[in-house]
């Protein structure tokens, strides 16, 4: 899998592909397609949102969301250790709430690293539901 990111990521970042390998180059063309699709299905999301066709979930409380698009290694579960300890030194008690993807690896992980400071993790593809049911608790 490093070795189709780290493919991906050359394709990405350059701008003249007639001296690239023959694999990359014969990967723009599926990657474009691709890009063109997400951007498509991203604009139909933005629509059902702003006329209302799928339901937003607000918090009662304020949200920092870490993330992005990318793959893993790229430190959103360190930061949200910082964002966590950081609150937890302010006196706040955050909930993180992640969907606990490769079997729970990062919540096991953010437990261990947090233990015995006031923060709880919420687990579960559905986080608005997971935070109603600690805010319920």
């Amino acid at each position: 899998m490093e070795k189709v990111r780290k493919v991906v990521n050359e394709i990405a970042y350059t701008r003249d592909h007639s001296k690239s390998p023959a694999l990359h180059r014969s990967l723009v063309p599926i990657l474009t397609l691709a890009s063109s699709l997400y951007r498509v299905a991203l604009q139909i999301r933005r629509s059902l949102y702003r006329f209302s066709l799928v339901q937003k979930h607000r918090l009662p409380v304020p949200v920092i969301s870490v993330g992005n698009l990318s793959w893993g290694g790229n430190g959103k579960t360190p930061m949200v250790e910082y964002i966590s300890q950081f609150l937890v030194d302010s006196g706040l008690s955050p909930l993180i709430l992640t969907r606990g993807y490769g079997g729970g690896d990062e919540a096991k992980m953010l437990k261990r690293h947090l233990r015995g400071v006031p923060a709880k993790i919420g687990i579960g593809a559905n986080r608005a539901a997971t935070a109603a049911w600690f805010f319920e608790k």
